[in-house]
């Protein structure tokens, strides 16, 4: 099925003194990407800033040669290399590194990939799924049985990343996984700024309350805020309406 993609997208500073965050929005490529430049690391902007410069670019050229699923992984694989080679000009023990999410549709399907702990939900209908996996050492430690979801939640290493692009020691890079979209589908990427203080239960009510996906967006960023994140709040919505 061919659809009419609708988008929306919001940034906010929030309590930070800076925002680390960047937003990639292309309707014209259908190519769409949240990096979290990772606050405890060194120029967190610039890493972000590489993310989304070199991810659509890479992507351009390969995607003809290798195909949506090798492309997207290959873009995060250059954009990793190219952030790494950037962070070598830092002081020693100050990496630079962010996190990416990103959502492209090509061939009748979307491609979604993550590095980190930006994240991607797809509401379809009543059910919210959430498509990629936090690379934090609490959600590793709930994927081998040490801890429950409920400890996660408030573990000391929730936070703490052992993928994103800038890792030097990253063994495996970004899985991709394509879905087939359907008509009223809505699509969420967000930083975890947006997504530690915005639940399943409002992504499934906002469908409802909010046909215009820019509106959604700014709505979801403002209870964020009021919520008490501390950290910078960015999120696309992505709407796919029949053609």
């Amino acid at each position: 099925a061919d659809f009419v993609l609708r988008v929306g997208s919001r940034s906010a500073q929030g309590a930070r003194s800076n925002n680390e965050d960047r937003l990639h929005v292309d309707l014209s490529s259908k190519l769409f990407i949240v990096a979290d430049g990772m606050g405890g690391q060194e120029r967190g902007e610039m890493a972000s800033e590489l993310a989304v410069d070199i991810i659509p670019k890479v992507l351009n050229d390969r995607i003809a040669a290798e195909g949506a699923e090798k492309a997207v992984a290959a873009a995060f694989a250059s954009a990793n290399t190219a952030i790494i080679e950037a962070g070598r000009t830092q002081p020693e023990g100050r990496r630079m590194g962010t996190t990416a999410v990103c959502a492209f549709h090509r061939d009748g399907q979307v491609f979604i990939a993550g590095l980190g702990d930006s994240r991607a939900y797809l509401v379809r209908g009543d059910s919210v799924k959430q498509l990629t996996v936090d690379h934090s050492v609490a959600q590793a430690l709930v994927s081998c049985g040490a801890i429950s979801p409920e400890e996660a939640r408030t573990s000391p290493y929730q936070h703490v990343l052992h993928k994103f692009l800038g890792c030097a020691n990253m063994h495996d890079g970004a899985e991709v996984k394509p879905f087939a979209p359907e008509a009223g589908d809505r699509l969420v990427l967000g930083s975890d700024g947006l997504t530690n203080h915005v639940h399943e239960a409002d992504l499934r009510e906002g469908t409802k309350r909010f046909a215009d996906p820019q509106e959604w967006a700014d709505h979801l960023v403002a209870p964020a805020l009021e919520r008490g994140s501390r950290d910078n709040v960015s999120c696309i919505v992505v709407v796919f309406d029949p053609s």
